[in-house]
């Protein structure tokens, strides 16, 4: 596995960063580009005006950029504007230049103080925002395993129970009570992994046989299934994702489905080259009505790898998963 080196807060800190100084260094183009043209018009106005008042008032005081020669300059960065009382009239190029550098300087200058002013405060704002977050997960980290701590002792117990009971006389009601439990168990087993594995960003993928797994799930609910007929149409088909969380999910549909059944369950598996299709068909009994976690769990593990879970309510339960190969 890749180390990560760049924790969140950085990631979002460099990008704003990059695209902060991207953004401004267009901007001080355009600026300095527009200072450069306007002190251009600006110095070329103020020097046809001074060289009228240098023509009927040869003492006045030039500005610094204006030169005065006997003869042509023999230097290029003197520019000649026109002639006066005898007298080369000349503009000094150096003057536009680094009249410009100033002003680009200067700009580049606050532009850093307002990077790294923004920097600083968007740091400190995630850098909040983070360690709430953390307090949130931690919290629900310690709730979650007080839950499935007290949870766990008391499936602990029942299965003691159970094994108690089994000592001392073998009736059909206890294997059905046991075969209860295991289910319990399983699914409690299955949530509680799904809820640590929430928070990872990363995925353990792995290339998983589906007709396998769905046979195997299967197995699991064969003393439910006894007295119901299930017609399986399966293929080998496989796709690389989570084990855990494609078990997660065709544990969850499939249990609803033998949970609500009375009679029959048909599982049919196809797929089109792009998309895996398992229908879940199944007659309705007596429904005693969930909270439908199971369900929102699943909905949203799929969610991460493209797919989607449909349900469609007529004379049967329809169920259609849709998982990318």
């Amino acid at each position: 596995m890749k180390k990560n080196f760049l924790s969140f807060e950085n990631k979002v800190l460099i990008t704003f960063t990059f695209i902060l100084a991207l953004g401004l260094s267009a901007i001080n183009l355009v600026a300095v580009l527009f200072f450069k043209y306007s002190i251009e018009g600006q110095i070329y106005r103020e020097s046809r005006l001074y060289m009228e008042v240098y023509r009927y008032n040869p003492s006045v005081r030039l500005p610094e950029y204006i030169k005065l020669f006997d003869r042509l300059p023999d230097s290029p960065s003197y520019e000649i504007i026109g002639m006066v009382n005898g007298r080369y009239v000349t503009l000094d190029k150096e003057y536009k230049t680094r009249k410009t550098k100033e002003f680009a300087t200067t700009l580049l200058m606050w532009d850093a103080v307002l990077i790294l002013s923004t920097m600083l405060l968007i740091y400190f704002t995630i850098i909040k925002y983070i360690k709430k977050e953390e307090y949130l997960r931690r919290y629900l980290e310690i709730l979650i395993l007080t839950i499935t701590h007290k949870l766990g002792n008391f499936l602990s117990v029942q299965r003691i129970n159970i094994d108690l009971i089994k000592s001392k006389c073998r009736i059909k009601a206890v294997n059905r009570l046991e075969s209860a439990y295991s289910l319990i168990e399983k699914d409690f087993k299955f949530t509680i992994r799904t809820l640590k594995n929430l928070g990872n960003a990363e995925k353990n993928i792995k290339t998983v046989n589906l007709k396998d797994l769905v046979e195997d799930i299967l197995h699991h609910f064969i003393e439910n299934l006894k007295d119901r007929d299930v017609i399986t149409r399966l293929k080998n088909i496989y796709i690389k994702i989570d084990p855990n969380d494609i078990e997660n999910i065709l544990f969850t549909v499939i249990e609803n489905a033998v949970k609500f059944s009375e009679k029959r369950i048909h599982i049919k598996m196809c797929s089109d080259g792009k998309y895996v299709y398992i229908f879940i068909k199944n007659d309705v009994g007596t429904v005693n009505k969930g909270a439908g976690i199971g369900l929102e769990i699943a909905e949203f593990l799929i969610s991460q790898y493209g797919g989607e879970i449909k349900t469609h309510i007529g004379r049967d339960f329809l169920t259609v998963l849709k998982i990318p190969l």
